[in-house]
């Protein structure tokens, strides 16, 4: 039975945004030159939601590297857009087991939790890193993406635009803030 949050007057995370932390753009995982290159044509294949196309070439890349939390991630994106959502997130959980502070699978599995309506497992997932103080652009980008997520679902639209306000900063040209901004303009309006 999915369990409710209580409501808080602070939003979710706000210790988070109470300290000082840093976005910043630098790569902290490095491959093979070899598995690099496959990424080279992966990645662009996976934005595209060719899912397939890009679940092969991940699954390449872990013969070379197995056991690599973003290329597991990557693979678990690449079935999810298959419709494998069960397999993605089985990776995803995996990867938690084994990389205990990689955002992306908290992210995932903290959505996940929220669309089953499980508020307190989401935020169980979430909170861990509200104690980080650096972040990597595209980890941000997914830390606010479902900061917003949570705080919409449960009714905090006044956190919601605190996250949007404080994502906008860091990647102001970001094409997912679109989406937020309407959503946030149509519950104001």
């Amino acid at each position: 039975m999915p369990r409710k949050r209580k409501t808080s007057s602070q939003p979710i995370g706000a210790e988070l945004l109470q300290s000082n932390f840093i976005v910043n753009n630098t790569t902290k995982v490095f491959h093979t030159p070899t598995v690099e290159k496959i990424m080279d044509e992966a990645m662009p294949l996976l934005q595209a939601k060719k899912g397939a196309q890009a679940e092969i070439l991940f699954r390449k890349t872990l013969k070379l590297e197995p056991v690599q939390p973003d290329l597991l991630n990557n693979l678990a994106q690449a079935l999810e857009l298959q419709g494998l959502v069960d397999d993605g997130l089985c990776i995803c959980k995996t990867i938690l087991i084994l990389f205990p502070d990689y955002l992306f699978a908290r992210a995932t599995l903290a959505t996940a939790a929220m669309r089953e309506g499980d508020y307190e497992d989401a935020l169980e997932l979430l909170t861990p890193l509200f104690a980080r103080r650096e972040f990597h652009i595209s980890e941000y980008n997914s830390l606010c993406s479902v900061l917003i997520e949570y705080s919409l679902l449960t009714e905090n639209y006044h956190a919601a635009r605190i996250w949007f306000d404080t994502w906008s900063g860091p990647d102001p040209k970001n094409p997912k803030l679109d989406v937020y901004r309407e959503l946030l303009q149509k519950i104001n309006a």
